[in-house]
């Protein structure tokens, strides 16, 4: 099972949340600011290394979201959501 960590404190992250829980199955945990601030923030592992996204308040990036925390072994980032990436917090833990 995934595990999707949300900034906590970003603009419409409580409907991210709801919407990952929905059409996932992945462990939602609830963080603190990360500073990319494209609201809302995520993150989860892609290929054994922690990847955020920002700016998943659009439809399309959710579903890809979605879409990549349903493979159960993710080697790469959806198109949709590449220009989304936070290459300033790859890698890096949540805060």
């Amino acid at each position: 099972m995934a595990t999707i960590y949300v900034c906590r404190k970003c603009k419409h992250s409580k409907g991210l949340r709801c919407a990952l829980e929905r059409g996932t199955g992945a462990t939602v945990k609830l963080v603190g600011c990360q500073d990319v601030c494209k609201e809302p923030v995520a993150g989860t592992k892609v290929d054994g290394c922690l990847q955020w996204f920002g700016g998943l308040d659009r439809p399309e990036r959710q579903r890809a979201l979605i879409d990549l925390l349903k493979d159960p072994r993710p080697r790469a980032v959806p198109d949709a959501l590449v220009k989304a990436r936070a290459p300033k917090r790859a890698g890096k833990g949540p805060r």
